[in-house]
């Protein structure tokens, strides 16, 4: 056992968040934490790394147990480089090689080789904390970092850039690496796969699926979750529920538990009417003969005793509320949507991409896929008309009504309030606006009238998505959608998409999604535009091996 809670509470402000939480996380153990956003997934991991106390309850860590949460973004001394600040990641490991450099030093000096006592003591100093910086790994220290590092993404040349010209995402993964290489008994990874494209999310799963030690992730990338999770532990309504599968798995066997809650509640429903039926007879009885009234009485006590116990059963919830989404198209576009042809975009001395044609057909369904970088936004924006291309023509067919989602959220005013967003797309009173809101993003009446700078990351997203089917757009421009939505918004946009009859040209690396959507796929290759038909699982199968795939490798379908 590496860690046990036990009765765990937590309140935020007045609201109870965790109500006595109990469980138990093993070694070898692979766990997904999910639950909606706002359900207290960050906040659980901060109390299992004692970055924050319980309200009530107890942590049980056994002694020598080490636990790592990656929290924020590493700071970088102004002289690090990329993989400085990884080294930095075990200071003991950091500290001997110090003091072995020092001792070094010193047995170069002409006084001390001269003096066989004084020489013969530091190679002594030297043997004793050799055989620690060997024991603890340091001979392969350097090496393990370098694959780490190469492994999330980074090249060579970027391991000797200075750590201060990296970017927020990039900061982020330093930081995973930096627990990667520490290799504790329990992981604690919030998002880690946030800012890896598909080459390092591939890595990632492997190196976890080989992690001697227990692993917590909280994820919203399905593929990632089915790929070696053992355990779903799922956090609803401030109770945690433990399941003993993947993510596949999770669904059917959280139907299944939600059933027999529910079987279970109408039998607790007829026994507390059984009861009360119970105790109206004894008080008839008792009216009609004192020698019941004593046990009419104590009686009476164990019945409101159970029926107290019954009445805070809580009513499980087969159904809960969830955002909606709909795209209806004003009117269908001619049969070609987009035309590119002879298109070529240079930066500078870079060449995105050599001259190639691209059709898309309305009603296509398509997947834009390739390395960071290597051009999937700038071909939206040679879409949308907001850069010309060095060689080519792009050209929208007949009737096209383009409704572009960016992953920025640029699209969206962060000082109007999501009624004034709504109203700007389709007149409407502020009460239609205000029912709207509510009905299709869960947003409560406040919120309606906030600016939507103050909404969260997610609530963001939704608002773009709602707006988008308000136009009557026939051609869907998606750039990374999936971003910070929870598990059920992804499905709600799956089926809104899948329902949709309009184009779809979607960047993604959720490969779950695009399984889900696409039947297609566009890939990016060292500049060139390739074809495929079929979803995600469909191009991995029938390139794998066959092509240099870069970030576009997979784990294979499972039977």
């Amino acid at each position: 056992m590496l860690v046990r809670a036990i009765q765990v509470n937590k309140y935020f402000g007045g609201n109870l968040v965790f109500d006595n939480l109990d469980f138990e996380i093993k070694r070898g153990d692979k766990i997904a934490l999910i639950g909606e956003n706002g359900s207290g997934k960050s906040t659980l991991f901060k109390i299992l790394a004692g970055k924050q106390p319980p309200d009530s309850g107890t942590v049980v860590i056994p002694r020598g147990t080490s636990i790592d949460y990656l929290e924020q973004e590493p700071q970088a001394n102004p002289d690090d480089t990329v993989l400085d600040m990884v080294m930095s990641a075990d200071p003991k490991i950091v500290s001997l090689h110090k003091q072995l450099q020092e001792l070094e030093a010193h047995m170069g000096d002409p006084a001390v080789t001269a003096d066989p006592a004084q020489f013969q003591n530091i190679l002594d100093k030297y043997g004793l904390i050799q055989e620690q910086f060997d024991r603890s790994g340091g001979y392969n220290y350097e090496a393990k970092i370098k694959s780490v590092l190469k492994g999330i993404g980074f090249s060579e040349e970027q391991l000797s850039q200075p750590a201060t010209k990296l970017s927020g995402g990039e900061k982020k993964l330093i930081g995973l690496a930096q627990l990667l290489v520490k290799e504790p008994d329990l992981l604690l990874l919030d998002e880690p796969d946030n800012h890896l494209d598909i080459k390092a999310k591939d890595w990632l799963e492997q190196y976890i699926m080989s992690h001697d030690g227990a692993v917590a992730t909280i994820s919203h990338d399905r593929y990632f979750l089915d790929r070696f999770i053992n355990h779903i532990f799922e956090l609803e309504d401030g109770k945690i529920y433990e399941y003993h599968c993947n993510y596949s798995g999770f669904r059917e066997a959280k139907q299944r538990r939600l059933e027999k809650e529910a079987q279970l509640y109408e039998m607790q429903k007829r026994e507390l009417k059984e009861l009360e039926k119970t105790a109206r007879r004894l008080k008839l009885w008792a009216s009609l003969n004192l020698k019941f009234a004593g046990r009419a009485q104590s009686k009476k006590r164990q019945l409101n005793a159970r029926k107290a116990e019954l009445e805070n059963t809580p009513k499980p919830t087969l159904n809960r509320n969830t955002v909606e989404l709909e795209f209806g198209q004003e009117e269908r576009s001619g049969k070609i949507a987009l035309r590119l042809k002879a298109v070529a975009m240079t930066y500078g001395t870079r060449q995105l991409y050599a001259p190639f044609d691209l059709s898309i057909h309305y009603g296509e369904r398509i997947g834009l896929v390739g390395p960071n970088g290597s051009g999937k936004t700038a071909l939206f924006k040679l879409i949308l008309g907001e850069e010309i291309p060095t060689t080519g023509t792009v050209q929208l067919g007949a009737r096209v009504k383009v409704g572009y989602y960016s992953q920025e959220q640029e699209t969206l005013d962060l000082r109007q309030t999501p009624v004034d967003y709504v109203r700007s797309i389709q007149p409407m009173i502020d009460e239609k606006a205000v029912a709207l809101l509510k009905g299709r993003l869960l947003l409560d009446y406040d919120e309606c009238f906030t600016p939507i700078g103050n909404l969260s990351g997610g609530q963001k997203s939704r608002l773009q998505l709602v707006g988008l089917g308000l136009k009557g757009i026939n051609f869907l421009l998606l750039d990374e959608p999936t971003n910070n939505l929870d598990i059920p918004s992804m499905i709600v946009l799956e089926d809104a998409l899948i329902d949709f009859e309009g184009t779809i040209l979607v960047i993604s690396h959720d490969r779950y999604f695009l399984d889900q959507v696409v039947d297609k796929i566009v890939a990016i290759e060292n500049g060139q535009i390739k074809e495929y038909l079929g979803n995600f699982t469909d191009f991995y199968e029938r390139t794998a091996g066959k092509i240099d795939l870069g970030t576009l490798n997979m784990p294979k379908r499972k039977s």
